[in-house]
């Protein structure tokens, strides 16, 4: 996650269910490290409980689950299916876990469930080709990968259930309608509820935080449009409330998704006047973004984060034509001729817009 933060209200406690609408619960469970929780929603039915979200496979995680549960006059056992909002491991991690004790269905996006072997992978191993593929020293990619040398994920099995855009799932007594919001992940879905005006928005509009976008997978790839054309998306839904899994429900969607683009907005007109200094590489660019103009002390998440959230402002530079990627080793950024028609001033950077 980025530097975008707002107040926060306080919250209760792990394991403790709190009642949404009739039939509808949001259960908090503790997470391994920042941002140390995440909320997993419960869908009561005549059938038996359906989940959003699973948390993170952890015994911490799975205990505070049984007792969110309990206190709703039920348990694990009897959960019929769990609709996950995105593969990342305090999502989809006790998923399986899930299934294996109550014979549910796992639900996830088509593009989600194809980067699940990504997380059986060492986390070193990850952080270490990323950095590399910024420009990043030796010397710097061996100290801060020294700290990620555990695997979370090997034991991750695959959804039962992949679901596009507008799929509907079979969740008894509950309108749910899938909205395919790609950035933070390729597969990112948001559960839209019309009866009650309730927009389930896993990580996608957190109500203090601006998240991450995944890494670019390539020079067609542009993580960071496709999160801004997603925002524009979840406008149109105009929903009472705001389900997000980290932080705390909010009603005024409209106004958080303008601040929103305000914030990828100048971040990106920071980039663009960055490189406008000369052409540089990923890793430079992340470090000059920060107050102290470079990632000394950064190590481990916090790190991935700051560069990965580089290389989707610069691969969407690249999309509108404002950036290219020149050959290294290591590869450097630069601006191209029509980025250098800058705007005026109280303008936007072009790198926002239709």
């Amino acid at each position: 996650m980025s530097d975008l933060v707002e107040a926060v209200p306080s919250a209760p406690g792990t394991g403790v269910p709190v009642q949404v609408r009739p039939g509808l619960w949001a259960v908090s469970l503790p997470l391994p490290g920042p941002p140390h929780r995440v909320t997993v929603y419960v869908l009561e039915t005549e059938a038996g409980p359906y989940l959003v979200d699973a948390g993170w496979d952890t015994d911490q995680a799975w205990q505070a689950l049984g007792e969110g549960l309990a206190g709703l006059g039920t348990r694990v056992e009897e959960i019929q299916g769990v609709l996950v909002t995105h593969a990342h491991l305090d999502h989809y991690g006790l998923a399986p876990r899930i299934r294996e004790a109550s014979g549910a269905w796992v639900a996830l996006h088509p593009l989600d469930a194809e980067e699940l072997p990504g997380y059986r992978v060492d986390p070193a191993e990850r952080l270490v080709e990323l950095l590399r593929g910024a420009g990043a020293p030796d010397s710097a990619i061996e100290s801060a990968a020294a700290e990620l040398g555990r695997a979370s994920g090997h034991r991750l099995a695959g959804p039962d259930v992949l679901l596009g855009d507008g799929r509907r799932p079979d969740v008894p007594g509950w309108d749910l309608t899938t909205v395919w919001t790609p950035g933070h992940t390729p597969g990112h879905l948001c559960f839209w509820e019309p009866r009650h005006r309730l927009l389930l928005a896993g990580d996608h509009a957190l109500p203090r935080t601006a998240v991450i976008m995944h890494e670019p997978r390539g020079p067609q790839d542009d993580p960071l449009g496709d999160y801004l054309g997603s925002l524009d998306r979840l406008e149109q839904l105009r929903p009472d409330e705001v389900l997000p899994a980290h932080e705390h429900r909010y009603t005024d969607l409209s106004g958080r998704l303008d601040r929103l683009r305000g914030y990828h907005a100048d971040r990106l007109a920071a980039t663009v006047a960055l490189l406008g200094e000369g052409p540089a590489t990923a890793w430079e660019l992340a470090g000059r973004q920060r107050a102290r103009g470079n990632l000394d002390g950064l190590r481990g998440y916090p790190l991935h984060a700051t560069v990965t959230r580089t290389l989707a402002q610069l691969a969407h530079l690249r999309t509108r034509g404002l950036a290219e990627e020149r050959p290294g080793p290591p590869p450097h950024w630069a601006l191209t001729a029509a980025a250098r028609i800058r705007p005026q001033p109280g303008e936007r950077c072009p790198a926002v817009g239709g």
